[in-house]
């Protein structure tokens, strides 16, 4: 029985339909990759948008106290 299944999975290996579906699967893994990426490029820069919002609600002593002047928030996140 096991021989059987061998010689039938190389014939739907060699189907054309095998071959378009491991096309799809591997268009649809890079397109997961992608949008992956894209996710966290975008929660990165909520992060960073978050941190400058904080910093810039800081009053002017506390900033001094950590070392940071008001005009250098900006040049921080670039």
């Amino acid at each position: 029985m096991e021989g059987s299944s061998t010689i039938y999975g190389r014939r739907i290996q060699h189907h054309a339909g095998y071959a378009l579906i491991e096309v799809i699967a591997a268009l649809c893994s890079a397109a997961w990759s992608g949008m992956r990426a894209a996710v966290e490029t975008f929660a990165e820069s909520q992060r960073q948008a978050r941190a400058r919002r904080e910093l810039s609600n800081l009053s002017d002593h506390f900033l001094r106290d950590i070392g940071v002047s008001r005009h250098e928030i900006e040049r921080l996140f670039r």
